[in-house]
């Protein structure tokens, strides 16, 4: 069986959220399991939020990175500002970031020794910190960085991505950075998948809307808006491929056409047909009668589960 995700959204100027009854709704109903930290923010306060809608909701918690953590495993950065005696985390059983370095940072700066040596201390002290405060071990797992933001090419190329799985506990592949790191390497998207290894390692999925019919984030690569019925089959094909994923993530953040309670609403129940059923044509199906029947507000909810 796959678990199934989303992102935790709150508001930047709001400590309680407004959308916790979502949540509640979504995990009640059977269309997620999981919720996703970080969503929009990786702060002290939505950690504390995140851990209260999950025992709250008695759904699983996927942790993708901690307040002050630098999202790139081979920085020296990377959890050197975590203040640990400010984490209230017990749940937690595995967690994950991005490999790779910060932007505009390139491989050849460093030794082969230096980038092994900061690799492994990264990861010795991340997991002997949380396990300090947990009490238990934990597994890391590394996701492939996208195209479009000035990483080193290097650090998109699918053989490092195959490399660095080979080298953790899991992997995680997000498919809109899979497409944007092919687009940038100039070759298919097909072809990253073909020359990716070890995608026995990959255990969680992530996917996110990466088609702005509105324009509205035209400057920015990875737009983690709602699903358009075009990607669906990605994620199909994504699943079928990396056969021993036990979770997909949707990593939706950012409203485009309605507002954020709809477009929440949409991605989750979509995604969870879509993973439940494999077909691509219901799910389709699904997400155009939501788009055009469920008010801006969600007011309608109970009237259009009926369908």
């Amino acid at each position: 069986m796959i678990d199934i995700g989303i992102n935790y959204i709150t508001e930047k100027e709001t400590i309680s959220n407004k959308y916790d009854n979502i949540y509640k709704f979504l995990v009640k109903k059977g269309y997620i399991n999981t919720i996703k930290y970080p969503g929009r923010y990786c702060d002290l306060e939505n950690l504390k939020n995140v851990i209260k809608i999950s025992q709250e909701t008695k759904s699983k918690l996927d942790v993708h990175g901690l307040p002050q953590m630098v999202s790139a495993i081979y920085s020296e950065d990377f959890i050197k500002n975590i203040e640990w005696n400010k984490l209230k985390i017990k749940n937690i059983a595995r967690i994950s970031t991005h490999m790779g370095l910060k932007n505009g940072e390139k491989l050849n700066d460093y030794s082969e020794k230096e980038l092994e040596d900061t690799f492994k201390n990264n990861i010795k002290k991340l997991k002997s910190n949380i396990k300090e405060l947990t009490g238990r071990d934990v597994e890391f797992g590394l996701e492939n960085i996208p195209g479009g933001f000035q990483f080193d090419l290097d650090t998109i190329k699918p053989e490092f991505v195959g490399d660095n799985w080979e080298k953790v506990d899991f992997g995680i592949f997000d498919i809109a950075h899979a497409k944007l790191s092919a687009k940038e390497l100039k070759i298919t998207y097909k072809e990253y998948i073909d020359r990716l290894k070890n995608k026995d390692k990959v255990k969680i999925l992530h996917v996110s809307g990466n088609i702005d019919e509105t324009n509205k984030y035209a400057n920015k690569p990875d737009k983690h808006v709602l699903i358009n019925k075009n990607e669906i089959n990605d994620i199909i094909e994504a699943i079928k491929t990396f056969k021993n994923i036990d979770l997909v993530v949707s990593e939706y953040a950012y409203n485009t056409k309605y507002s954020i309670e709809k477009e929440l609403l949409i991605e989750a129940i979509v995604l969870s047909n879509i993973v439940k059923t494999m077909d691509e044509h219901k799910s389709q199906e699904i997400l155009e009668h939501l788009e055009k029947n469920l008010e801006n507000d969600i007011s309608n909810i109970e009237c259009i589960m009926k369908y």
